[in-house]
């Protein structure tokens, strides 16, 4: 990626964390939700947004759902923090990383927990 393209998805995910606790809170059901990641195309047309969400009472797709409904009003929010001659199109996806991250721990912990029962026996 260009610098520029690390600028802009840098204030993009800066911005979208701010409209998120703010302005889209009203949105029942999604928990916390963390922008993880913002990757911009080359020619700044699309945003591709990573989110993680946290004490959700709704499955992931339907968090993704919500927020495709939402797309327009978060665009119009974004235009209005950060001066571009177009503001991208947003695209969201799930970010399991946090998941991930979490499911190699326990089995380093189960792996862990083998070699010590056998170090006793």
């Amino acid at each position: 990626m260009s610098v520029r393209t690390e600028k802009v998805a840098q204030e993009i995910k800066n911005k979208l964390s701010q409209a998120m606790s703010k302005d889209l809170s009203e949105i029942s059901g999604l928990g916390l939700v963390t922008v993880a990641k913002v990757i911009v195309t080359p020619d700044l047309k699309i945003a591709k947004i990573y989110l993680s969400f946290l004490g959700n009472k709704i499955s992931i797709d339907e968090c993704l759902e919500k927020l495709e409904g939402k797309k327009k009003h978060i665009r119009f929010l974004l235009a209005k923090l950060i001066i571009l001659k177009y503001m991208p199109e947003l695209q969201f996806f799930h970010d399991d990383t946090i998941e991930y991250a979490d499911k190699i721990q326990k089995l380093l912990n189960e792996i862990k927990v083998k070699d010590t029962d056998q170090d006793q026996s």
